[in-house]
């Protein structure tokens, strides 16, 4: 049920990336080839002639291309220079958003998703789509683990604090193995096939780039809790205005 009011910074890691020109490039070649494969491996597995052997062998192919596509899209993202655009986020309609799009596919009985949500948040400044998928990945992430127990409870809290917007993912799965390690590139504890090991990763870069700090930590009771801060925008005095507002 919804309740709707509801390792280092990637500024060093992108100094030796592929220019954003390349990259840029890059991506009309990799989705070309992902539609390629994508078709030829429907073509194959879908072959009444193939044995069970070869089959089975053609249904390992696509799972791999299928990695591999999701692996070359998170590089290119994670690989990303060009700077965003920036705006003043109202985080509680985002973080709401966020919340009901991910909600959508949960079986209710088994998975349970609470948002509260602070009312007249004040504004943070940053680019509404990285936000967006920062929020959506850690949504995304804890629901994984509560999915490998079979269910539990994943609460979202946001609220100002000072000069901050803090947002809180607390969930009642497993907790996370290596707390401090879940944000290095390419770590991950999800099966094979499942999860490149950059989505935490990319979530911080993204976090950091919006002068903001994200934290990692099990909570005793069982569960993990992610903590993101963003600093409340000083742009156009958008920050008092919205505070005013209600």
């Amino acid at each position: 049920a919804i309740s709707a009011t509801s390792a280092s910074s990637l500024t060093a890691r992108r100094s030796s990336t592929m220019p954003a020109a390349a990259m840029s490039s890059a991506r009309p070649s990799a989705s070309s080839r992902s539609r390629a494969w994508r078709r030829t491996l429907v073509v194959l597995s879908s072959n009444p002639t193939l044995t069970p052997a070869q089959a089975s062998m053609a249904a390992k192919i696509a799972q791999q291309a299928r990695r591999t596509r999701d692996l070359v899209a998170d590089l290119l993202s994670f690989a990303q220079q060009t700077p965003a655009e920036k705006v003043a986020v109202d985080m509680g309609v985002l973080l709401n958003r966020a919340v009901q799009i991910e909600a959508l596919h949960l079986d209710p009985k088994k998975i349970q998703v609470e948002a509260r949500i602070e009312s007249s948040l004040p504004r943070i400044w940053g680019n509404t789509n990285q936000l967006f998928q920062a929020c959506v990945q850690v949504i995304g992430n804890a629901i994984d683990a509560l999915e490998e127990v079979g269910g539990g409870k994943l609460s979202v809290n946001a609220r100002r604090e000072g000069n901050y917007v803090v947002l809180e993912f607390s969930d009642s799965g497993p907790g996370m193995r290596e707390p401090a390690k879940v944000f290095d590139p390419f770590y991950t504890t999800k099966p094979i096939g499942k999860g490149t090991g950059l989505g935490l990763s990319a979530t911080y870069g993204v976090v950091q780039n919006h002068e903001g700090q994200i934290t990692c930590q099990n909570k005793p009771e069982g569960g993990a809790l992610f903590i993101l801060r963003f600093p409340i925008t000083k742009q156009s005095g958008f920050a008092a205005s919205a505070a005013s507002e209600g």
